[in-house]
């Protein structure tokens, strides 16, 4: 399952009406897309206006989107991508450990590197249901993946006993309070000081440093995880 690309490829944007040139403009697009999609909900929501937040063109906007549903397509394979890591991790017969920690780091990487703020994005899916169609579906599929992960590291031995499906809301609602918290911060004294690289890391070392029956065997379940994982290419906050 190893290496899978998860960061986006950069490309050199289309000319914009301020003049200037963005290095990934499509994600900056879905960014765009989904702060107005909040704010004033998809229906209400233009193609115009979206080009117009980013700069662009309304003719160049369909070099990278032809419609506001593709827009909205992408938005969720965004917040796929930890699930789809996670059913091919569970597909694989290594030790349990390093796959959860590769699962747990790529959640946070994820999260932090998404167009929008996860919270904000689970407002919109919860007001508009049918547009978002499926958002409720994967978080069921990500917390059952998570619990399966560490029900084979319990039954294993590699993790203390603790009860998998408890213990994975747990997980993923911490990952998703450190996105919000650290990255989205409005305040500055509690944004993170780093890379979403070395939080997710953070992140992940205290998950398994607490769940490990053997605490001393982090660091190579660290470094077992982390070849599991192909690097983002984007390391700027999504907001």
């Amino acid at each position: 399952m190893t290496n899978r690309e998860l960061g986006s490829p950069k490309r050199t944007g289309r000319p914009r009406n301020s003049g200037r040139d963005s290095a990934n403009p499509r994600e900056e697009i879905l960014k765009e897309a989904s702060r107005l999609f909040t704010a004033q909900g998809v229906a209400a929501t233009t193609i115009s206006q979206i080009a117009e937040c980013v700069g662009l063109r309304q003719s160049s906007m369909y070099y990278y989107y032809k419609s506001k549903e593709e827009i909205l397509s992408a938005l969720m394979e965004k917040n796929r991508e930890s699930l789809t890591l996670a059913e091919k991790l569970l597909e694989d017969d290594g030790p349990a450990a390093p796959r959860l920690y590769a699962f747990l780091y790529t959640d946070v990487r994820q999260l932090c590197t998404a167009p929008l703020d996860f919270y904000e994005l689970e407002v919109a899916a919860l007001a508009q249901p049918a547009v978002f169609a499926g958002f409720e579906e994967d978080g069921d599929k990500l917390r059952s993946a998570a619990a399966q992960l560490l029900e084979q590291g319990v039954d294993s031995g590699e993790l203390r006993a603790t009860d998998p499906t408890d213990t994975a809301l747990m997980l993923l609602s911490l990952n998703e309070g450190a996105q919000h918290r650290l990255w989205h911060g409005r305040r500055d004294d509690e944004k993170a000081t780093a890379s979403s690289e070395s939080l997710a890391q953070s992140v992940a070392d205290y998950h398994l440093s607490s769940l490990l029956t053997d605490a001393s065997s982090l660091p190579a379940v660290r470094e077992a995880g982390r070849d599991y994982v192909t690097e983002y290419e984007d390391d700027e906050p999504a907001a």
